[in-house]
């Protein structure tokens, strides 16, 4: 029977290591996506507020259309509203700004030629002619290239770390006034900066649960690769103990010797013409060198008995199969359960190789195709080669007469196809091939996993 090695998976630590990279992917394009939208919420709300500036000019306007006020004056009481009243050293006091900012925020205004109308420190000066080459990309970015909406890099005189801002435009063509507010990206992303934060610590979080995972998969494949080692190292045992004791059992009685190696060969010709694969083949293999192991337990007086059995006897003989499937079942216990079904098979021989196609054989009298096909093979494999092999108290048949025997009980004690299967497969030249065949070689070899040659 061949016996499967548990082979290490590699797929859930490779699946550990992906997890924590899929997870980060999966989160920077959240993220990627979700400051987008925050971006543009953000935008939208600094435009709002350049339509209520907006707004509060068109009343101005007004004014100075119904003639209320100068233009002057209006652009003066403006410039105290946005920025706050003009101080000695002729900037402005931002902090008696009437219009509220958000924190971070700046306010002013340039018209068409780049002059600031508005501003809190530079008011009067050209925008093209700053030393500042954040003013000058911005007041580009605008009169030239018409953006409402742009991000810049303004650079401090103090040679301190340049500042990204964001700045949204408005423009008001009744002055030709070019309204623009400036929020710098801290500030702008105040409130979405401890989302980042906390994705942050989720992703790393990821990555420790990933490598505690790894660490516990990694210590639980060790432990299962000692057991499973120690399940082989077991099965190995337990196919010497199996290879032992069919040697035993052959050498017990010499009318006997190579019986079951026979009757393996005889099955898997059978088996061959009935179409079966290569592993069931094998498995037949297995199962007709076992299959009369359980007589391993019968005392020589009643095996080796020359003379006719009493039904006391006779009743153990027939208590073998069940002896042999419960010792296999024993030995087979700590193999993998992989190999459930190979197991199975050879048990299934084991027990059934002495039922009857008409439902009188034993142990649990099965008929027809209750038996299963390996056990239907093997019962006419064993009773052909016990025909033809010669005991103390008689003399073996004949290749020929054996035929007529088994040809005569097909239906009965044998399936019909199995019987059929056996004369389109096993010729005279079968018999004597089998008959030449070195049992002791063969049972010396392993019983599991080997490869075992017959007639084509």
């Amino acid at each position: 029977m061949p016996i499967q090695s548990t082979t290490k998976s590699h797929l859930y630590p490779l699946f550990l290591v992906l997890l924590p990279v899929l997870f980060t992917v999966v989160v920077v394009i959240g993220y990627s996506q979700a400051k987008l939208i925050y971006y543009e919420s953000g935008v939208r709300a600094m435009d709002r507020q350049l339509n209520t500036v907006t707004q509060i000019l068109s009343l101005f306007n007004s004014q100075v259309k119904d003639g209320i006020l100068s233009y002057t004056e209006a652009e003066n009481q403006i410039r105290d509203m946005m920025v706050g009243p003009r101080l000695a050293n002729q900037t402005r006091d931002r902090s008696q700004a009437k219009l509220t900012l958000a924190n971070g925020d700046e306010l002013f205004a340039f018209n068409s030629e780049g002059t600031l109308i508005v501003h809190s420190t530079l008011e009067g000066q050209n925008m093209y002619n700053l030393p500042n080459p954040g003013d000058r990309f911005l007041v580009k970015q605008i009169l030239d290239e018409g953006k409402t909406v742009t991000t810049y890099r303004w650079t401090p005189t103090d040679s301190s770390p340049g500042v990204e801002k964001i700045a949204v435009i408005r423009y008001f063509p009744q002055w030709d006034w070019y309204l623009c507010l400036v929020s710098t990206e801290d500030d702008f992303y105040g409130q979405f900066s401890e989302v980042k934060f906390f994705l942050a610590i989720i992703t790393a979080a990821s990555y420790l649960i990933a490598v505690i995972l790894f660490i516990l998969t990694y210590r639980k494949e060790r432990a299962l690769l000692s057991s499973t080692l120690r399940g082989e190292q077991l099965a190995q045992v337990n196919k010497s103990i199996l290879k032992s004791l069919a040697v035993a059992l052959e050498e017990r009685d010499a009318y006997t010797s190579g019986h079951s190696q026979r009757v393996a060969y005889y099955m898997c010709v059978i088996g061959k013409q009935l179409g079966l694969d290569e592993q069931t083949l094998d498995l037949m293999y297995t199962g007709g060198l076992l299959h009369d192991i359980g007589k391993i337990g019968i005392e020589d007086s009643i095996l080796l008995k020359p003379g006719k059995l009493t039904d006391e006897e006779f009743q153990i003989i027939q208590s073998h199969p069940v002896r042999g499937e419960a010792l296999l079942r024993k030995l087979y216990a700590q193999v993998d359960k992989r190999d459930a079904y190979s197991i199975q098979s050879i048990l299934t021989i084991t027990r059934h190789h002495h039922e009857r196609y008409d439902g009188k054989g034993y142990p649990d009298q099965l008929q027809q195709e209750d038996i299963p096909l390996i056990a239907r093979v093997s019962a006419v494999a064993d009773a052909f080669d016990a025909m033809t092999s010669s005991r103390a108290y008689r003399k073996g048949l004949s290749f020929s007469k054996a035929c007529d025997e088994i040809r005569r009980n097909a239906g009965t004690q044998f399936c019909p196809k199995v019987v059929e299967a056996f004369f389109q497969s096993v010729t005279e030249e079968t018999f004597h091939q089998a008959h030449q065949i070195s049992w002791e070689n063969e049972l010396l070899n392993p019983l599991a996993g080997e490869k075992h040659t017959y007639p084509a």
